[in-house]
């Protein structure tokens, strides 16, 4: 009778051995693999809102107006409203009127009075459907952005030695600012900001 080749006990527990060791290796690059990949794909997904929100913003600053409504008591309010001056919605951070074209009406501009409020971690975007409120006017609102610990808006302006310089409000009820600084950051600690200029600006 011929010997018949095979595996000895010892070789086969060295390749089961070898091979125990590569699947660990192997697993543990492929953890690392698909730990990146929906790493990557959350900040891509973090980006693409940034995006939308920064499109949004400047969107309503490069239609601003100089033009004062009034509020829900009848009383004038500037074209632009900021910060500490305004009275109306917990954490808002700048109101303004924006002259929204309209593609389904092609491109006619329509008026809107829209604010950004930051409140409880999230940024939202009101609008509302008349210029010159009544208290019954409703407000609708849009959250953009969650799982932020900060927003700030703030305003760049020649002063009267034309200097140019940045504050935290816009006093001026005649004129809009050079420009607008939004500064977003998330509560991971990243900031992200941008610098728009007006053209309605001086």
């Amino acid at each position: 009778m011929r010997n018949q080749a095979g595996f000895t006990l010892l070789e086969m527990m060295v390749a089961i051995g070898i091979f125990a060791v590569i699947a660990a290796i192997s697993y543990g690059t492929l953890n690392r693999f698909i730990d990146n990949r929906a790493l990557v794909e959350q900040k891509n997904d973090e980006l693409k809102k940034l995006q939308q929100v920064m499109m949004l913003f400047e969107r309503d600053l490069r239609y601003a107006l100089l033009r004062p409504v009034r509020d829900g008591f009848g009383d004038v309010e500037a074209a632009l409203v900021s910060g500490a001056d305004l009275e109306l919605g917990p954490g808002e951070l700048l109101r303004l009127t924006s002259a929204q074209p309209n593609a389904a009406m092609n491109n006619i501009q329509r008026l809107q009075r829209v604010a950004w409020r930051f409140n409880d971690g999230k940024l939202s975007r009101i609008t509302w459907r008349v210029l010159d409120r009544d208290q019954d006017s409703t407000e609708y609102e849009r959250i953009l952005l969650d799982d932020l610990s900060e927003v700030v808006i703030s305003f760049w302006g020649y002063n009267e030695d034309e200097v140019l310089g940045i504050q935290a409000d816009w006093p001026d009820t005649e004129k809009m600012p050079d420009g607008i600084e939004f500064l977003v950051t998330l509560n991971s600690g990243r900031q992200y900001r941008r610098l728009l200029e007006l053209t309605t600006g001086t």
